[in-house]
């Protein structure tokens, strides 16, 4: 599954989500946005241990 499929199925998802749901669906969204910008295709496959805060 890419970014984007992941992406695209959490944004369907939001409809059947209860409302105290939301605020982690829409997070979730906005990381794998954040990483797909950043050029992160495969963020489980990825090694993060290099990165700095």
């Amino acid at each position: 599954m890419t970014n984007n499929e992941a992406i695209k199925v959490l944004k369907e998802l939001k409809t059947y989500c209860s409302p105290d749901s939301l605020d982690a669906v829409h997070y979730a969204i906005a990381v794998i946005e954040h990483l797909e910008k950043a050029g992160v295709s495969a963020p489980l496959m990825a090694d993060f241990s290099q990165v700095k805060n």
